[in-house]
């Protein structure tokens, strides 16, 4: 369900989402136990289970590391931003923005190429890919959105309903 980069696979209108929270915090590694903690509290109190929670802790702390090092360059005076939406027993959408200059998602080498394997970095966007349903970048890479469904699609609400 990754398809296009650039587009949802569902119909995104903030507004009809019923809770939401948002969480500024300084670009420094430090940030990432202060942004992380909250946002894993909403995604359980938004209905998440045991399975997605752990797959969605993993994509959020890269996320969240990717905007502050390469994003901000781990500048403290720089903020990363995070949205967290959520429909109740369904679903969340998480974005996280830098203050960076944006990066092309293409230009991202895969980890798994044989000359990339027993390297100790750059599987933070791998990783998101697959462990989320749908992973977004906008705002020309400055912002990355993450969609986590928490159950089957037909069990419970429409993300977006």
């Amino acid at each position: 369900m990754h398809g296009d980069p650039e587009t949802a696979p569902f119909e995104l209108d903030r507004r009809r989402f019923r809770i939401r929270l948002r969480i500024h915090v300084p670009a420094r590694r430090e940030s990432i136990p202060a942004a992380l903690e909250p946002m894993m509290g909403f995604a359980r109190e938004c209905g998440c289970d045991e399975n997605a929670e752990s797959d969605l802790e993993i994509a959020l702390r890269e996320a969240l590391a990717n905007a502050i090092v390469h994003g901000s360059g781990s500048n403290g005076d720089k903020r990363v931003r995070s949205r967290c939406y959520g429909v109740p027993d369904t679903a969340l959408v998480i974005a996280v923005r830098d203050e960076g200059d944006g990066f092309d998602p293409k230009d991202v080498p895969d980890p798994r190429a044989d000359d990339r394997r027993f390297l100790h970095h750059g599987r933070g966007l791998f990783l998101m890919r697959e462990l989320l349903d749908h992973l977004a970048y906008r705002k020309g890479g400055r912002e990355v959105v993450l969609y986590k469904r928490y159950v089957e699609p037909g069990e419970g609400r429409a993300a977006g309903a």
